[in-house]
């Protein structure tokens, strides 16, 4: 109980201090998880919280702050010129950071243009950077001076200054969530997180988060499911932590699993908006029409200025098949916030739907500059490149959403399609074979397999055709429609079957092509006649097939 009551009290001085300093989404964070250990009983120490509250400037800096919350930041940083203490010179330096960054939007010729290619730019960058190395080598820098020192240097692109910084920012300041972030964010967008290990990161139980965090990111959903379950055990009203979860049962695709979570949270927390975009997208790939109007409805009523209203309002439309509205909505999102990872991705998919190739292209390489690993955009691209027949773009970003995606089948069945279109056939036969280790019950890639075997691997393998076919009828349900690949699955297993003389097996197949019409239908005929004859003159003199040598009734598809 002693160590809850020094977490539950040093995260509401946190969230104070982010509060303060304009940290608003740190401060957040803070403040729920320190909600969630005080709903087990949970006092703080009345006596700490007194004695952390910053006197210093107080009239000076409460006048800031007022400026600060009205969006006035120049105004703001002239309002603390001549302040000394640590609180209000990040306040100052944050105001000129935000008002560069407000002025950097306003001259951007259109907030859709692609992030590296605008010619606008934050003109305070040099001058906070100047400052605040200058006060780093006379008075020293604390936490969140850190913090912004490191967003500084990655705007500029100096990657390797700003993982330091963010470093001595947790170090300093190891409940300053933000910090922890931008740590996640330098490592997904290098892809070199093995080095992440190396770090001198404080051994403090905030680390926990940060390695469960990184999981998730890094779409390594098992492991980030073990660690936020872990987690919930010493903090089991955290909604943060059950949204976590929610998120990782649905990279997964654990639809049900993911959907009943997220109805838990929004029972916990009706106006909780965070994640919900994640949580229309279940509710759109589930095809629930009356949940997701709900849902948009609600979202729209709570805020529509969110970025993720915006985004579950374009799914809305999206599943009503008004591409055009959808693009709308998911427009809008990226006039809210142009790095909006998820509005690129899902406008991209809007653009595939509407035939308009180029747009998609270009909003899925806008995802892929936003976030490196976001394995959708990659993918969207090959489909995009797939559908232009240019089957050498379309196998590279099939390959980099493999490489984010090893244990996902989609992504093994997309090379092993677009290998075909290449006549490379070893090669989509590698990929359907790992498909089926990870899904053996997915039957489009068994019968892929059964057609390379059959046509065009050399040698050919009718033997390795019949087993591949065999399994993908076997997984079939009766009630499943009958396709001209499974017929002629039926038809080549005849045959194969007649020719080894294992009439029954051949008979099954027969009759399975006289319930259908057409050609299929015929070749039953003639297939069931010729094994009627072999069952009245066994020695007939039909001999086997040879090894590798084809069955003389099997038929020549792809």
């Amino acid at each position: 109980m002693m160590q809850q009551q020094r977490y539950l009290t040093d995260l509401l001085v946190t969230a104070k201090e982010c509060s303060d300093r304009g940290l608003h989404n740190s401060a957040k964070w803070a403040a729920e998880l320190a909600a969630a250990i005080a709903a087990d009983g949970v006092e703080p120490d009345a006596a700490k919280m007194a004695s952390s509250v910053d006197l210093d400037d107080i009239v000076q800096f409460t006048v800031a702050k007022t400026f600060f919350d009205l969006r006035q930041y120049d105004r703001t940083a002239h309002a603390l010129v001549s302040c000394t203490s640590n609180r209000c010179f990040f306040l100052r330096c944050y105001a000129l950071y935000l008002a560069g960054e407000m002025r950097k939007e306003d001259e951007a010729s259109d907030p859709l243009e692609p992030i590296d290619q605008s010619s606008a730019s934050n003109e305070e960058l040099s001058g906070l950077r100047t400052l605040l190395n200058k006060r780093e080598s006379t008075q020293g820098l604390d936490g969140y001076a850190y913090y912004l020192l490191g967003l500084i240097y990655k705007a500029q692109d100096l990657k390797q200054q700003a993982l330091a910084s963010f470093v001595k920012a947790v170090q300093l300041q190891p409940l300053h969530w933000g910090g922890w972030q931008e740590l996640v964010s330098l490592t997904v967008d290098s892809g070199d997180h093995s080095s992440m290990a190396s770090l001198p990161l404080p051994d403090t139980w905030a680390k926990e988060f940060f390695d469960a965090y990184l999981a998730l990111e890094l779409h390594l959903n098992d492991d980030a499911l073990a660690k936020c379950s872990k987690l919930r055990d010493t903090y089991p009203a955290s909604n943060y932590l059950l949204a976590q979860v929610a998120v990782a049962h649905y990279n997964r695709r654990e639809f049900d699993e993911s959907e009943e979570i997220f109805e838990q949270l929004r029972k916990s927390d009706p106006y909780r908006l965070d994640n919900i975009d994640t949580y229309s997208n279940i509710l759109y790939v589930k095809e629930l029409k009356p949940e997701l109007s709900y849902l948009a409805h609600e979202a729209c009523r709570i805020d529509q200025y969110r970025v993720e209203t915006c985004c579950v309002i374009g799914n809305y439309y999206s599943l009503k098949n008004r591409h055009e509205k959808a693009v709308m909505y998911f427009r809008r999102a990226l006039k809210l916030d142009r790095k909006y990872l998820s509005a690129w991705t899902l406008m991209g998919h809007e653009y595939v739907e509407l035939k308009n190739t180029p747009a998609a292209i270009e909003a899925y390489r806008r995802a892929v500059e936003v976030n490196p690993r976001d394995y959708r955009a990659w993918y969207g691209l090959g489909q995009t490149y797939e559908l232009l027949k240019m089957s050498m773009y379309s196998l590279y970003y099939y390959r980099q959403a493999q490489r984010l995606r090893p244990y996902d089948a989609r992504m093994w069945t997309a090379l092993a399609q677009t290998y075909k279109e290449l006549n490379r056939w070893e090669d989509a036969a590698k990929c359907y074979e790992r498909n089926c280790a990870l899904n053996e019950n997915d039957i489009a890639a068994l019968h892929g397999l059964g057609v390379l075997y059959l046509n065009q691997m050399k040698p050919q393998n009718p033997d390795k055709a019949a087993f591949y076919f065999n399994k993908a009828i076997d997984l079939a349900d009766e009630d499943t429609e009958e396709t001209e690949v499974s017929l002629k699955a039926y038809e080549f297993l005849a045959g194969y079957y007649k020719n080894k003389q294992q009439l029954e097996d051949a008979e099954k197949f027969a009759m399975r092509l006289m319930n259908v019409g057409g050609k299929f239908k015929e070749q039953g005929k003639t297939l069931l006649k010729d094994i009627e004859a072999l069952r009245l003159t066994p020695d007939a003199g039909m001999s086997l097939p040879s090894p590798g040598e084809s069955p003389g009734t099997q038929p020549t598809w792809f």
